[in-house]
């Protein structure tokens, strides 16, 4: 009977460690999407997923505030990105509501014939609404 209750206990301690990287796993395909859509100028990722007032800076580009202004900087912008990877993920859950993840990324993306830095540190701040995770903030920051 103790083994049972110790392996319960341990079981149900464990739970929120495989909820976390369930959800590590599902915020990280959303970024994929993401920065594929980005890079093909393909709105259709950004309208699904941001926030009606989400913000995004991503750095050699200008910010742009909301949905829409990310959409039109998305399906705008004159860059061309030829690969992006994304590495050591993680995941703060900051309450039931609010996601934080972080990443490295590196890219080959070129704007107007100027290099975007290769390697960056990003971050992207999901909230869930109506029971859908939603990004909020997108923040790149260079690291090279």
């Amino acid at each position: 009977m103790k083994r049972l209750f110790a392996t319960l206990v341990l079981l149900l301690g464990l739970a929120p460690l495989a909820v976390a990287a369930d959800l590590q796993a599902e915020l990280v395909a959303v970024e994929k999407s993401d920065w594929t859509a980005w890079g093909k100028k393909d709105a259709a990722v950004v309208k699904k997923i941001a926030t009606v007032d989400a913000v995004s800076i991503i750095a050699g580009v200008a910010p742009a505030i909301g949905r829409d202004a990310i959409i039109k900087e998305t399906t705008t912008h004159t860059c061309e990105m030829k690969s992006f990877a994304i590495q050591n993920p993680k995941l703060r859950k900051l309450g039931a509501d609010v996601a934080v993840l972080t990443y490295t990324a590196t890219q080959d993306t070129t704007c107007d014939g100027k290099k975007l830095p290769a390697k960056l540190f990003s971050t992207a701040i999901y909230v869930q609404q109506k029971g859908k995770w939603m990004k909020t903030q997108y923040q790149e920051t260079p690291i090279d």
